[in-house]
């Protein structure tokens, strides 16, 4: 606040008295407003998680999303991060984290204040291995909240029956896994099928991760739905990801060519001789749940249930405000660490997903974390609205991405939706 005299209007005299009755207000809100200005403190957190100069264990392939705290809050004008080791974690402008690869980076977050002064804090973060590889043991794959849908500790044998035909059969199931590769056009898919070691027909679900995940996202919960008698599928998107072991470039990869991949993978698991093609499940996390409910529509007859994970049907309407303008759009955009083409943003500048979705009649789960920095709330809302059976569950401490505790009870609630059908 500050005070504005016009001087050509006033006489000497005059000035003097206004500065002599105001000079003590107008010092106090100098010092408030200086005060109000300068940054004093910045703290860290990852979830509920304190990490201000603190090391953060995270899983290769993971995210993790920064928040960060100033004192006072309207002193901070703008805030910015930095990995001190690229090649093993990442940090986007949004304070998203991904681990790369094994080994230990710095992250510094640097917040200018209205002073223009810049204060700095920090914290490490150490990558670990992701899910070790077996054929007949569960796989551990933790999250701590990320873009991609999470994946979480595996339960002990028998913690919840299966879903077979017959109820004399075993409480869990011993399972094996097979590599898929499965054409779409000109590309092929990669996909990881976990299924029952166990002669007979068995309801599948197929699994789609999120924005620059992979497949390896979800071996956790494939691992889990296999010991409880079900074939579950998870796949890599065709330029997906950096870590795709599908065919094509991230350069030609748009929610549409990833719908593609879903529909040929969806028909290679319907032809499955151990698969029940009456009880297919369709799943996606965050820019796969956007995927999986287009996908659902075209092939609704033959999907006996849905489940989203934060599903990203806020994805159109992010890359219009990134870029209104499509003559200005770049022929290549370097965005969260993955190069994607112009015909990402082009092809769904002109396109509202829930046009597209709504049709599909039967039972829809959505789990939500309402902590969720990248779908806003008001995205779920129109999604549980638009379908007929919606049913919606809101982690109230989660964000975009679960804890490893909250993924166990989030499987656990996808497992028991599909016994439900």
């Amino acid at each position: 606040m500050s005070i504005k005299l016009n001087k050509r209007f006033l006489s000497a005299a005059a000035i003097f008295t206004i500065f002599s009755v105001t000079s003590t207000l107008t010092a106090d809100i100098t010092i408030d407003a200086a005060n109000t200005k300068k940054i004093k403190n910045v703290s860290i957190k990852i979830g509920k998680k304190a990490v201000t100069k603190k090391t953060y264990s995270l899983k290769k392939g993971r995210t993790a999303t920064l928040k960060v705290t100033v004192t006072p809050k309207k002193a901070k004008k703008s805030v910015s991060y930095k990995s001190s080791k690229k090649n093993i974690a990442t940090v986007s402008r949004k304070g998203i984290i991904k681990a790369k690869k094994k080994g230990t980076a710095k992250i510094t977050v640097s917040v200018r204040g209205k002073d223009k002064k810049i204060k700095k804090a920090w914290m490490k973060v150490k990558i670990t291995d992701s899910a070790a590889k077996g054929t007949n043991k569960p796989e551990n794959n933790t999250s701590t909240g990320s873009q991609n849908p999470p994946s979480s500790t595996d339960p002990s044998a028998g913690s919840t029956p299966p879903s077979g035909n017959n109820p004399t059969e075993p409480t869990t199931y011993s399972i094996k896994t097979v590599d898929a590769n499965i054409p779409d056009g000109q590309n092929t898919v990669y996909g990881k099928i976990y299924m029952p070691d166990k002669e007979g027909k068995f309801p599948a679900i197929i699994m789609c991760h999120g924005y620059n995940g992979s497949h390896a996202d979800f071996l956790s919960e494939c691992s889990y739905f296999a010991q409880h008698g079900y074939i579950a599928c998870t796949i890599d998107f065709c330029g997906g990801s950096g870590r795709s072991k599908s065919s094509g470039k991230s350069t030609d990869m748009t929610i549409f060519t990833e719908k593609s991949n879903l529909l040929a993978t969806y028909n290679y698991v319907k032809n499955l001789s151990n698969v029940d093609s009456s009880q297919i499940f369709l799943f996606g996390g965050s820019q796969g749940g956007l995927v999986t409910a287009l996908a659902t529509e075209e092939v609704a007859d033959g999907v006996k249930g849905m489940i989203l994970y934060f599903p990203a049907f806020n994805i159109p309407d992010d890359w219009r405000v990134m870029h209104p303008n499509v003559d200005k759009i770049p022929d290549v955009i370097d965005f969260w660490g993955l190069k994607l083409g112009k015909i990402f943003a082009t092809s769904i500048h002109d396109f509202d997903p829930f046009q597209h979705v709504g049709s599909f009649s039967k039972n829809v789960l959505i789990l939500y974390g309402a902590q969720d920095a990248i779908v806003k709330r008001q995205y779920i809302d129109r999604a549980k609205a638009a379908y007929q059976h919606a049913e919606l569950i809101v982690y109230p401490n989660e964000g975009h991405g679960f804890t490893p505790a909250t993924g166990i009870k989030a499987r656990e609630e996808v497992l028991q939706f599909m016994k439900k059908q």
